[in-house]
């Protein structure tokens, strides 16, 4: 250990840096982050609550915000002080970023219009099952869970990404910030899991290409937007086709 300290004095400050705070901030969201905490913490308060689960959800999103992406904002202003338009929060080459997000999100809409047909797949989302019953439930349960979605894209795709590109190399950068990624999917269906390997690349590649992390963004919330609604209107309108008369007819009964 004393060797490997010794050593470590000469590592560039940035990388390092950034690589251990991300692992910090990791550990505080699970630990103090999340639904677990919120219930062990808070049952005894909120659980009588007719909207108990979706307080729990909302605890969960605006924690991952603020661990995952207002703190790393402090951190590269105040300990590594650079710009944090050089970490991926400007809008970069927004021609390219909504163009290729506008591909991806159209792409996925037809899949997940399709997959949302499975009643496996309706009975997981959403997530929150208070949202399927009431639209303006729905509608709060998804403008916080955009605020997930900058949390859970910056650590990755910004904080971890351009912390390293320098060190590394863009290539390197982009594989190491989907390993974490692709891990923190594990549990979930391993369809996700394995497309989260691509999709993680892709993702990072990009956040690189477009010196932004605000497409990974768009493209996470849109996806997961589209999966709750379509299983939200198949759950109220009892409708499971996925022809366009099947489309016709959940439009009508909505």
């Amino acid at each position: 250990m004393r060797a490997f300290l010794a050593s470590a004095r000469s590592a560039p400050f940035q990388p390092a840096f950034v690589l251990v705070s991300a692992a910090v901030l990791v550990t505080v969201s699970f630990y103090f982050g999340g639904r677990a905490f919120f219930r062990r913490e808070f049952y005894g308060q909120y659980f009588t609550h007719p909207l108990y689960e979706l307080f729990e959800f909302l605890y969960w999103f605006v924690a991952t915000g603020v661990v995952y992406a207002a703190i790393p904002a402090i951190l590269v202003t105040v300990v590594l002080r650079k710009k944090l338009r050089d970490f991926g929060w400007g809008t970069g080459d927004w021609m390219l970023g909504l163009k290729a997000s506008a591909i991806f999100i159209l792409v996925m809409l037809a899949v997940t219009w399709f997959i949302s047909a499975a009643p496996a797949f309706q009975a997981g989302y959403p997530h929150c099952r208070l949202a399927a019953r009431d639209w303006t439930t729905f509608a709060v349960f998804e403008a916080f869970f955009l605020v997930y979605f900058i949390g859970w894209e910056y650590i990755w795709r910004g904080y971890v990404l351009f912390g390293l590109e320098k060190a590394i190399g863009a290539p390197l950068a982009v594989l190491v910030q989907m390993l974490p990624f692709v891990i923190l999917h594990n549990g979930k269906p391993a369809v996700e899991t394995f497309s989260a390997i691509i999709a993680g690349i892709a993702l990072g590649a990009l956040a690189i290409r477009t010196r932004s992390f605000w497409y990974g963004v768009l493209i996470h919330w849109t996806v997961m937007l589209s999966i709750d609604l379509f299983s939200t209107l198949r759950l109220r309108t009892g409708v499971n086709g996925v022809g366009f008369d099947a489309l016709v007819k959940m439009l009508a009964g909505f």
